[in-house]
């Protein structure tokens, strides 16, 4: 060995027939010498000489890798922090994600291509900000006097944005033209048409009736060359619903009112004297209560709204959007504009609420907020989980002497962990695939997962030792490498597999996921290999220098270095469990009969496990939000979701009688919607009423559609829908409506909670649209609610799980027969990983869990986890061919069992420090990983090895042994006195450490 640590080539080369050799009676060799020659191997069957070569080859790769390393340690760490740099060359192009169209959305779904069209054909849209005030009657001046204050402030102050501007509410607001002072109060059509009781299968009639001609109509009755002028002049004001309307915010009118001219007021007021638009001011109160006639007397609670207008060209959410991937269509000036009306509302709060009045607010940034900071305030956790996580590394990885504590080791293990994080997400960003906030959970992943393999490495190199103490440290390296390398390979390529199965998926944050997840535990475990093992080697050679564990520089003499505890607790508690009961005949049926209960009861908790997804479960249950929506779901129960149906550049003058027929079905279908708004049936009053023509039945002219539409867009009724409308040039007074481009119907579901409700109801919905007659050709028309964006998820989310499942196990048992090269063996591992996914999926269900996209994440991920565990038992009982089945089981426990069970502690440990946070994400990831670890643990650790035991397969040298007896022909290492697989595989307590000088090595 020269100073640097590595070996010389001349000091030590193994050859090719015979790798190394150590004292009299025991000798490792390479895997090809276990045959006792050519005729031997050609009587085996086909499976036997693939598996041997398979075998021979990939513990031939691994010796070979772990021997070099072990000669070139310093080497390989340098070659590592360069593809780390090599690797971190692609955050070059590192995009994080923030549009929710592109993270939550199914790629190609209809709902994604209607919503681009809206974007680019609408071009404006508008959020909504609510206060909301509560009490034992809102309808009194006290409340009223609170709701004006409260207004002042929220429209009266000022924000500087990034440009400097100084901006306020009129700068901000959605604006719409005051015309009250050409409309006369009295009772009109409401604003929203509330559904008639109809049965959905009753005959639908589009004719209405003749309402009475006003005596007095500006719009008709005043020449176009006078009206038009005054209509040009009118003020455009910020449009909102308040009761405050109704006194024109006038503060001092206010406080001068009564209870009684409150309530009178309110009853007979249907057009707003603050902007002449028409408007049922009912809305705006929630427990609502009426007298013996309907009038309304009190009400338990009242909101305000204000319109903040947004213009969808100048939203960029790689600015306005958040980390979360949460937030809507938003513009700078709105976003700061809403931060301060949240401090506003917050401190209304405080102020005016008492024992009877309360005040509950929301923004339109608020839900965006409130999930970002939920989703990303536990990655301080990170830390923390590492801390415990290197703890636990120390009471696994070390031996409790001045010399053996594994502080480097376990330190680098985690590096590596960081490495290969680093390494994949450089790689991937490379090739353009964007970053998402889900993400955040991988390095919890990759932690649990590369720890496994590490004790899984430990546990190799412990066995080589303790047989082999006297070879030098590069064979050692070598035959751990030889052995561990076989089995981290497995787990670890089911895993990739696994995720790269799940990026074949049509969600976009899922299919992102899976393919970041993939490159970092394919880069981990090459971490693992290479420079895990270079510092492995390093470390072996400061203890065989008896050098501290903390403080390198100090040198202990052979009595300092001795062991303070040298029982194997975890070797005699796995040795007794197995031994004594688990592997007994009465062990052996209980654990069957336990699994066969165990299943058939979560069978059926399966077939109950149902789909649902709420977007409120990412609002912690402290924060002002979700005191908002209880509350709204608590007084305004009815309050639904909002649609419309979208049209393009129709033949409008032709197709208004199927406009107003698709109208009417909707006001009729009572057992879905809550309420219709639509400017076709308006129209269809304001043209019968003015120029005696039902449009239902009357066919117009193209010009006469152009007319009567713009005399009724610009009349106290029709005012309101001029934002429904596109027009390719600009709308004139006076002229002619131009071409419409799009327009919209709007609509109300109900406020509907399952799957099986809201899915029918949007079919429904979808079927008078396609049922309408409404010509298509190149023309677009659609169905479209912001809440669809949930829907069309919740849609395909099951059977998109199960897809994914199924393909991933496909995948994973592939690679296990590839690698592992036993159809038994690969078919045991298939029945516990798929018993475990049974399993956890029947007590999901009762843990009150869902399928949705969070979970549809973490199942993704289940695969490729509960596999492990099965996989790395399956692979030890091949190698070890000593004894009959129920002894090969038990070595199989003991030679790898604890690695495993620390393993997939460690998995629990990392994502245990998750079980307390608030974000629903989180939460989820550690209940479903919490029950796949359990699971698999069982599965893999106990009901496996009671399988093998009773039917398991002959070893992977066992059929070539035998053959070599039959022919008198002992192979080499036979006559060496035992084989490279014994002496890798045996029985024993490695308590006694043995203690090597540096010349020993």
């Amino acid at each position: 060995m020269n100073g640097n640590g590595h070996y010389n080539a001349a000091e030590r080369t193994p050859s090719e027939e015979n790798l190394h050799k150590a004292g009299d009676n025991e000798s490792v060799t390479h895997p090809e010498a276990e045959i006792g020659g050519d005729q031997a191997l050609d009587r085996l069957n086909c499976m036997g000489r693939l598996s041997y070569h398979v075998s021979v080859a990939i513990g031939r790769f691994f010796y070979r890798l772990g021997y070099w390393i072990a000669n070139n340690a310093w080497k390989t760490i340098g070659l590592c922090w360069l593809l780390v740099a090599l690797c971190s060359v692609g955050f070059v192009r590192f995009h994080k994600e923030k549009s929710p169209m592109k993270l939550w959305i199914p790629l190609g779904s209809k709902f994604q291509h209607d919503t681009n069209w809206l974007i680019d054909h609408f071009q404006e849209g508008n959020r909504i900000e609510t206060i909301m005030i509560t009490a034992p009657d809102v309808l009194v001046p006290e409340v009223l006097q609170t709701l004006v204050s409260i207004t002042e402030q929220v429209e009266s102050f000022k924000f500087h944005n990034s440009e400097g501007q100084r901006l306020g509410w009129t700068d901000v607001c959605h604006k719409v033209p005051l015309i009250a002072e050409y409309t006369a109060d009295g009772g009109r059509r409401k604003r929203n048409t509330p559904v008639q009781e109809v049965a959905p299968d009753a005959p639908v009639t589009t004719r209405r009736p003749k309402k009475s001609k006003p005596l007095f109509t500006p719009v008709i009755d005043v020449p176009s060359f006078l009206f038009c002028p005054m209509v040009e002049r009118l003020e455009m004001g910020c449009y909102g619903s308040s009761l405050l309307e109704l006194w024109k915010y006038n503060r001092t009118t206010i406080a001068g009112l009564s209870k009684e001219e409150i309530v009178d007021k309110l009853n007979r007021t249907k057009i707003s004297p603050m902007t002449g638009h028409t408007v049922e001011f009912a809305e705006l109160l929630g427990d609502v209560r009426r007298d013996w006639s309907g009038r309304i007397v009190s009400a338990g609670s009242l909101v305000t709204h204000w319109y903040v207008h947004v213009n969808f060209s100048e939203v960029d959410s790689d600015v306005s959007g958040n980390a979360a991937g949460t937030e809507d269509w938003v513009t700078e000036n709105a976003v700061l504009w809403e931060e301060k009306f949240l401090k506003i509302a917050a401190h209304a709060k405080r102020d005016f609420s008492s024992n009877e009045t309360s005040i509950y607010y929301s923004a339109g940034r608020s839900y965006g907020d409130i999930s970002e900071e939920s989703m990303f305030k536990d990655m301080d956790k990170l830390v923390y989980g590492g801390i415990i996580m290197f703890v636990y590394m120390q009471l696994v990885l070390s031996k409790f002497s001045w010399t053996e504590f594994r502080v480097i080791l376990g330190s680098v293990g985690l590096m590596s962990v960081g490495m290969g994080f680093i390494s994949g997400c450089g790689l991937v960003a490379a090739i353009g695939v964007s970053y998402g906030p889900v993400h955040t959970s991988l390095p919890f992943l990759l932690m649990g997962l590369g720890v496994d393999d590490m004790f899984v490495m430990m546990a190799c190199y412990r066995k080589v030792r303790k047989v082999n103490p006297d070879l030098p440290l590069a064979e050692r390296m070598g035959l751990m490498l030889q052995h561990a390398g076989a089995s981290i390979t497995v787990t670890s390529l089911t895993d990739i597999v696994a995720f790269v199965v799940g990026s074949i998926t049509v969600i976009p944050s899922l299919q992102s996921f899976c393919i970041y997840a993939a490159a970092g535990v394919f880069m981990m475990f090459f971490f693992v290999i290479t420079f895990f093992v270079a510092i492995f080697t390093l470390d072996e050679i400061r203890i065989a220098n008896r050098r501290n564990s903390f403080l390198l520089w100090v040198v202990h003499d052979e009595k300092s270095t001795a062991l303070w505890c040298e029982y194997n607790l975890m070797h005699r508690f796995i040795n007794a469990l197995y031994s004594k009961f688990l592997l007994t005949p009465v062990g052996k049926s209980a654990i069957i009969l336990a699994v066969v209960l165990m299943t058939t009861v979560n069978v059926n908790n399966l077939l109950k496990l149902r789909q649902k997804f709420d977007p409120n479960w990412f609002i912690p249950e402290e924060t002002y939000l979700n005191q908002f929506v209880i509350k709204s779901h608590e007084h305004y129960p009815n309050s639904g979701y909002e649609a419309l149906l979208l049209f393009g550049n129709l033949n409008y003058t032709a197709e208004l009688p199927n406009l107003i027929k698709v109208t009417h079905e909707l006001e009729n279908r009572t057992d879905i919607l809550h309420s219709v708004s639509s400017w076709v049936t308006p129209f269809q009053d304001f043209v019968y009423t003015h120029y005696d023509k039902d449009i239902a039945v009357d066919s117009l002219s193209d010009s006469n559609f152009r007319k009567y539409l713009s005399k009724f867009l610009f009349s106290y009724e029709g005012g309101r829908y001029q934002m429904n409308i596109k027009f390719a040039g600009k709308l004139k007074c006076g002229d002619p409506a131009p071409n419409i481009t799009v327009t919209t119907m709007d609509f109300k579901f109900k406020p509907f909670k399952e799957r099986e409700e809201y899915l029918p109801a949007k079919y429904a919905v979808e079927d008078i649209l396609e049922r309408s007659n409404i010509s298509t050709g190149d023309q677009f028309r659609t169905l479209w609610a912001k809440i669809f964006g949930n829907w069309v998820t919740d849609e395909i989310i099951d059977t998109e799980i199960y897809r994914n499942i199924a393909l991933a196990l496909i995948g994973v048992m592939f690679c296990s027969v590839v690698l592992i090269v036993n159809l038994q063996i690969c078919f045991w591992i298939f029945v516990c990983v798929l018993l475990t996914l049974v399993n956890v999926g029947g007590l999901m269900q009762v843990w009150g869990l869902t399928l949705d996209l969070v979970s549809c994440i973490a199942l993704q991920l289940a695969v490729g986890l509960c596999v492990d565990y099965a996989a790395h038992i399956g692979h030890t009982f091949l190698t070890i061919n000593k004894g009959d089945r129920n002894r090969r089981s038990l070595e199989t426990v003991l030679h790898i069992g604890a690695a495993v069970f620390y393993g997939g502690g460690s998995t629990i440990l990392s994502l245990s420090i998750l079980s307390g946070s608030q974000a629903y994400t989180y939460r989820t990831f550690f209940k479903i990983f919490l029950l796949v670890i359990s699971y698999g643990l069982f599965h893999g650790t106990i009901l496996l090895p009671v399988i093998l035991s009773l039917i398991g397969p002959a070893p992977y040298s066992g059929s070539l042994n035998s053959l070599n007896t039959i022919n008198n022909n002992p192979s080499p290492s036979k006559q060496n006195g035992q084989t490279n697989t014994e002496m890798i595989s045996f029985i024993g307590d490695s308590r006694q450490q043995h203690k090597k000088t540096p010349s020993e090595l």
